[in-house]
Formats: C-alpha cells, structure tokens, sequence
C-alpha cells in the first residue's frame, strides 16, 4: 500500500505534523487516516508509541539543544478506538548528568487520555 509519496522521513509519512513551542517542548499532531487501523478496526499501538518517542525525544533536544538518543521507553495504551484527531505532548522531564527522563501523552480532539509513556533518553 502507498501511503505518501511526497514525504521526505518517516515523520511525514505517517502524516504527522509538530510545533515548537516557547518554553522549549515540542507537541506533535496527528489526525486519523485509514492507513493508521489494524485488521480489526483499531489504531496500531505503535503510532502512539511512534508519537511518544518522537514527542519526548524532540522536546529533551529542544530543551537542551543537543540530540537526545532513546535508550528506554515504557508505554500504556487506554484506548486504540479511531478517533478523528491526536496531539501528543510532554508532562514531565528530570536532568541527571547526560540521562533524561521525561513522560508524554497521547491525547484525542477532546483532550481524553489515549496513550501515555515515560522514557529515558541520553544527550550528547
């Protein structure tokens, strides 16, 4: 199946889209494609491990401007039902030497709680 043929990462082909934000985080967007379900009608759990991942791993460079590699991430899934629109984000970040730990969510259009995960990162 050809999903997009105009994207230039794995970023883009799977249709997400981010926002930098002031304070040094980063907030990544997705809205629901057909592409995304699983065989039996439910979205697949890793593109809200995929948006977490990117979601912490983008906010922990930003913030301290220095790629930030995963080298562990814990995931829970409350809800793979299709929804028409999901926005990941930090919550939580704690710096110990080049060790970063910081927590996301996966939230749908109405702000209900889809995913979460807590990850650690290094920073070069």
């Amino acid at each position: 199946m050809k999903v997009k043929d105009t994207a230039t990462n794995f970023f883009e082909f799977l249709g997400f889209a981010g926002e930098e934000l002031e304070e040094g985080g980063f907030v990544i967007e997705l809205p629901f494609q057909p592409y995304l379900l699983q065989d039996d009608g439910t979205i697949h759990t890793g593109v809200f491990s995929t948006m977490l991942d990117i979601v912490l791993g983008a906010s922990i460079s930003k913030r301290f401007n220095s790629f930030a590699t995963t080298i562990n991430l814990n995931l829970s899934f409350l809800d793979v039902e299709p929804k028409t629109h999901y926005r990941g984000e930090l919550t939580f970040m704690h710096k110990d030497g080049k060790y970063v730990t910081g927590e996301g969510v996966i939230l749908d259009e109405r702000n209900n709680l889809i995913a979460k995960g807590i990850g650690t990162f290094k920073i070069r």
